[in-house]
């Protein structure tokens, strides 16, 4: 048996490829595709769903070959007033905006609210990105609200035993089992700790809300064990090698 033939081969989606190594959106890598400029070990493709192996796949736009690129792991202490977007029909500022220096295209993984700062990875790695997102890995998000009013006992185990929010999609939803705890309490406010294992839309927000007490100012200050201290707001770092190796829950040598 040939080590070819030994090899594990995992096949990406054709759209998904392109956004990784052609310095694309998802969105127009589907309209390259669609355009007929895109074809596969010579055959036009049809469809951005078309499955490709990375490793030995010809990709090429207008006859030019795209090669995978070097993964690249970016933690960024996003600001308040930026989309979590690779790019914004409405012009506003993005995430991508903030890596100067950052060559490689990158896409946030999952979402942090325009009006919320903190911790954000980028990365242009699909299947890290799908690891830390799909609501089966259950990765933790750390956030402190600062919220109105001065939370019960009884307020904060209900937040922590799980609330019923809205969906994006209008539908009522029960919130997983979350981990809360009180910071510090002033005058007319309080600020919480608080850690989600999913990614619903505006989730922490919605929660605080239907607690009676409505998020006045919200950080992430943990992304599963990563923190952004000592990156200055607005600024960023690549990932160590060993922070990588204990995303993909592998050991670290």
């Amino acid at each position: 048996m040939t080590e070819e033939s030994n090899r594990e081969i995992h096949f990406v989606r054709l759209n998904r490829y392109l956004a990784e190594n052609a310095a694309v959106s998802r969105r127009e890598a589907d309209q390259i595709i669609f355009s007929g400029k895109v074809t596969v070990n010579g055959t036009v493709a049809a469809t951005p769903a078309e499955q490709v192996d990375p490793e030995t796949d010809s990709v090429k736009i207008s006859g030019k070959r795209i090669w995978p690129q070097q993964k690249v792991y970016v933690l960024l202490n996003k600001p308040e007033g930026v989309i979590s977007s690779s790019e914004d029909p409405q012009r506003r500022n993005t995430v991508v905006q903030l890596l100067h220096g950052v060559r490689s295209h990158v896409y946030p993984v999952g979402r942090l609210d325009m009006n919320t700062s903190g911790v954000i990875l980028l990365t242009n790695d699909g299947d890290l990105a799908l690891r830390l997102t799909h609501p089966r890995f259950g990765f933790a998000k750390t956030y402190q609200a600062k919220v109105q009013g001065m939370p019960s006992a009884r307020a904060i185990q209900k937040l922590a035993a799980g609330v019923r929010i809205t969906s994006e999609s209008g539908r009522m939803e029960t919130t997983l089992p979350a981990k809360v705890r009180l910071v510090k309490s002033f005058e007319r406010n309080a600020l919480l700790e608080i850690t989600v294992h999913e990614g619903r839309h505006h989730q922490v927000r919605k929660m605080c809300m239907v607690i009676g007490h409505p998020v006045i100012k919200l950080t992430r200050v943990k992304f599963g064990f990563l923190s952004a201290a000592g990156v200055p707001l607005g600024r960023w770092r690549y990932l160590t090698q060993e922070e990588v190796q204990k995303l993909k829950g592998k050991p670290v040598l």
